[in-house]
């Protein structure tokens, strides 16, 4: 028997609900299902200089996105930090960059060091073939975008090309840490394992008294003086 008007009417309803309820949240949806917006597009409120630096003229809202201007080779580092401080929690951020860029995403920063790195573990955010290292040279996989940043590499690359718009997330459970790039799960890592502390004694991070050891914190953005742009910020503590 063909189906009423009505009958039509009350399918479509449900189906158009039904999608609507799958959708992942975006950064306007601040209260949904948890999630907390941290950039609102139009501003830097939420967020500061790290230690206090002044951030006005450098970090910028353009076009929705919240923008890191390029400047001079030896200009001061100007990263800003949110206003909020956070333990265990589910961190979504869109982000592009141009030719050449490095930058990052740092968690359970603390303030006092002359870097957020020192205390935050960090989501490299690169252009992993174009960039070059203060001698001229490329840097290595276990520093590519979504690795478990200077100790492991990423177990795939999954960046979208130069100026397109990448999709990342960052997990974190007590101890336990996932990176999350475009879909893919590129890293997991357990701080303060064995495995983790050894493979720290062996890195640069093993000169850092305070690196991953403050268990909640700040997140940070990284100026490293390339032009680089953030979007959809969004947290939901777990």
């Amino acid at each position: 028997m063909p189906m009423n008007k009505l009958t039509l009417v009350i399918l479509a309803a449900a189906l158009f609900f039904s999608i609507g309820c799958s959708e992942t949240p975006s950064s306007s949806d601040a209260s949904a299902d948890g999630w907390t917006a941290l950039f609102d597009g139009k501003s830097l409120a939420g967020w500061r200089g790290y230690n206090d630096v002044e951030t006005e003229g450098i970090w910028v809202v353009e076009d929705g996105a919240l923008h890191l201007v390029g400047r001079e080779k030896g200009s001061p580092h100007v990263n800003i930090i949110t206003e909020g401080r956070y333990d265990d929690f589910d961190f979504r951020f869109d982000w592009k960059v141009e030719e050449g860029t490095n930058s990052g995403v740092m968690f359970h920063v603390g303030e006092g060091p002359k870097q957020p790195y020192l205390t935050g573990p960090e989501y490299q955010v690169l252009d992993n073939f174009g960039f070059r290292n203060g001698k001229g040279q490329p840097v290595g996989v276990t520093e590519h975008t979504a690795s478990h940043y200077a100790i492991e590499a990423a177990v795939s690359d999954v960046t979208k090309p130069i100026g397109e718009w990448n999709s990342s997330q960052i997990v974190v459970e007590g101890n336990h840490v996932q990176y999350w790039l475009n879909g893919v799960k590129t890293a997991e890592y357990e701080m303060h394992s064995e495995k983790w502390k050894e493979q720290v004694a062996n890195s640069k991070f093993r000169k850092w008294k305070d690196f991953a050891t403050l268990g909640e914190g700040h997140i940070g953005l990284q100026d490293h003086g390339h032009r680089v742009w953030f979007r959809n910020l969004k947290i939901k503590e777990l």
